[in-house]
């Protein structure tokens, strides 16, 4: 029985490491011997498929042990605050790098018996989702849903009343409600997305242990809905004229020298009120002095009248009580920069960068890093674009945005000192001139957390519009501008590269005008005609001919000439609405210009006059006489004007045409 006895694989373990260290030693204290011992092979055995499984569970385990789970720790930190009767019904979300922020939801509180499973089932959806995102949920569900039961008189309904019928009369209800604006149905994409702002809160609502039976039963019951799968007609972004695009550059440029020579004012009675206050000085009705003891004593922004009032009377004074006294305005103007004094700086970078305007005002300082662009100095700006899968990164040479980088430095230095921590790094910092909040802020900081809806963005950029005379526009109009401009010049491969677009058709769908849609027609047509004339001239009017000269008009007949109107000629046996065909004619035409200043051009005329001559022996006499004698005579009046030395370069060409007719 002891012969049989089973040992654990612990002292099985131990007892071999034993014996191989005691045949180690004795193997070593064998004096003169070097021989070894001859050693069994050792076969290795592949290990089967469950243990390889069984190997890999537990390595992972172990990785994992102590990784804690993201969005349960998100979860805990949300909160819904409800008040008895339902009439305040706020929810408090944690961002990601920013501070908490709080959404009402008392627009709930409308259905009573409703008001607190939506809300649980909103908190959980806005779990890990970005602000913009449960702003927008919100709003779905407040203008869709809530409005839905309020019209047909259905407010007192329970979750457990939340059926089939019910989801189909709201989806209805969506089918025939009439937009406003354009009286007439609302979009299918606009109808799918606040269906769906109940559907998301529903699927949410089932993790709750309270709701979860008759979530489960609720979002069965839903129908399914077509609406995402309509083909519907992509408008291109609305995009600004060359001409205004280039008066809002001007307007930027001299806002910019403005508020350059303000803020080196500014700097300068800052200075000599330090320099005051460090000769002891404290004679606070002289503006510069009491603006350097403001940015010395109160680096988290200076109060309200109200608060300066009840925490420092002394300074109070200085403010209110005197002739003398100064305003809070015309201090804050000194040491913080408004929403407007931002409106050319961010506009300018819009148009040197073409990026998203969101991506544009959460630009921080850490991404905009320097760099070397083929032996030159650029600035790389890189960002956050949160629809994209990559990043944008776009370089803009140095010399051109240094100086405005600077600037905003300088501008931005004192209220970077009133900002929460989450916002230390954004470049567009900025206070607000009247109210009691001191902290400075960043755009988007609003409760609808959009950056380019932010109301004192807007309020600034119709200032700045009013300040210049410029007509209303919207900062994604000029992204929008620039795309369609490189489009057009340059191709729409070009341009998705400027937008940082990965993929071409983002572009041609929403970037590219009909303007310019209308103008890729015109060139295809002309394309088309200028083949048509080269395959019935048998090859002699070449639209490829313009290689010889970069100048030359592919509409004129011949090689080297201008032409005012290709379609009209006044040649006989050419067709009004047609191009002319009339090779060799183009000196005796009255509409006809020539470039006696271009070489290639010249050449192209000499070689004309050759091919004329060699078409001697295959025109009959008189038929040459009459087509080439007045050309000729023409021609070689043209060839008197042109200067000495661009014939001289004329003559290096060796360019050979096709003979007349």
């Amino acid at each position: 029985m002891a012969k049989n006895k089973k040992r654990s694989p612990a002292s099985t373990v131990a007892k071999a490491s034993m014996l191989a260290k005691s045949a180690t030693i004795a193997h070593d204290d064998r004096p003169g011997s070097n021989a070894t011992l001859p050693r069994r092979a050792e076969v290795k055995r592949k290990p089967t498929s469950a243990a390889s499984v069984a190997a890999q569970i537990r390595r992972k385990s172990e990785e994992t042990a102590n990784v804690v789970d993201l969005g349960a720790a998100r979860l805990k930190q949300t909160k819904l605050h409800f008040s008895n009767d339902f009439h305040d019904i706020r929810v408090e979300f944690p961002g990601p790098d920013r501070e908490p922020y709080v959404l009402d939801l008392s627009f709930l509180g409308l259905a009573p018996h409703l008001a607190k499973p939506l809300a649980e089932g909103f908190r959980i959806y806005g779990v890990g989702k970005r602000q913009k995102t449960i702003i927008g949920r919100r709003s779905e569900l407040q203008v869709g849903f809530l409005v839905f039961l309020q019209e047909n008189d259905l407010l007192h309904i329970t979750l457990e009343e939340m059926d089939r019928p019910l989801w189909n009369q709201f989806k209805q209800w969506l089918d025939t409600k009439i937009d406003q604006r354009h009286g007439k149905a609302i979009h299918p994409k606009t109808r799918a997305t606040t269906f769906g702002a109940l559907v998301v809160v529903m699927e949410a609502l089932k993790s709750v242990p309270e709701f979860s039976r008759l979530a489960r039963v609720a979002f069965d019951a839903r129908p399914n809905v077509t609406w995402d799968n309509v083909e519907t007609r992509t408008t291109p972004r609305e995009r600004l004229s060359y001409e205004a695009l280039q008066a809002i550059d001007n307007a930027v440029a001299k806002d910019v020298d403005a508020l350059r020579a303000r803020i080196e004012k500014s700097e300068q009675l800052l200075r000599e009120g330090r320099a005051r206050l460090a000769a002891e000085d404290f004679d606070l009705f002289d503006l510069a002095t009491c603006a350097a003891y403001i940015a010395q004593n109160y680096p988290e922004g200076l109060p309200s009248l109200s608060v300066l009032k009840e925490r420092n009377p002394d300074l109070y004074r200085y403010f209110h009580c005197s002739r003398k006294a100064h305003r809070i305005v015309q201090l804050k103007e000194i040491l913080y920069p408004d929403a407007r004094d931002l409106v050319p700086l961010v506009v300018f970078l819009a148009i040197e960068s073409a990026m998203n305007p969101t991506t544009l005002f959460e630009l921080e300082w850490s991404d905009i890093n320097p760099g070397d662009l083929l032996g030159q100095p650029v600035i790389r700006l890189s960002g956050t674009k949160w629809r994209a899968s990559e990043d944008p990164l776009v370089p803009i040479p140095a010399a051109r945005i240094e100086p405005v980088l600077d600037l905003l430095k300088r501008l931005t230095k004192l209220v970077r000192t009133t900002v929460s921590h989450s916002l230390k790094d954004r470049v567009f910092l900025f206070n607000r001139f009247h109210g009691t909040n001191t902290a400075g802020r960043g755009f988007g900081g609003n409760d609808r957390g959009i950056s380019y809806s932010d109301c004192m963005w807007r309020r600034g950029l119709v200032e700045f519009c009013e300040d210049y005379g410029l007509p209303p526009f919207k900062l994604s109009q000029i992204r929008a501008t620039i795309g369609d401009e490189v489009a057009f010049r340059k191709g729409i491969v070009v341009s998705s590269q400027v937008l940082g677009h990965k993929d071409v058709r983002t572009t041609d769908m929403h970037y590219v005008s009909n303007g310019t849609r209308w103008r890729e027609a015109e060139w295809l047509g002309h394309a088309m005609l200028f083949m048509e004339r080269w395959f019935r001239s048998d090859g002699k009017i070449d639209p490829r001919r313009r290689r010889l000269t970069p100048r030359m008009d592919r509409g004129a007949a011949t090689p080297g000439f201008h032409c005012f109107d290709p379609y009209d000629s006044p040649w006989p046996m050419q067709r009004k609405n047609r191009l002319c065909a009339a090779y060799g004619q183009c000196p005796s035409c009255p509409l006809a210009a020539a470039d006696i200043h271009d070489p290639g051009a010249v050449a192209l005329y000499l070689s004309l006059r050759t091919a004329i001559f060699d078409a001697q022996g295959r025109i009959a006499g008189e038929a040459w006489v009459e087509r080439y004698v007045r050309v000729l005579v023409d021609l070689d009046a043209l060839l008197k004007h042109v200067p000495a030395d661009v014939m001289d370069s004329a003559k290096r060409f060796h360019v050979i045409l096709p003979a007349v007719e």
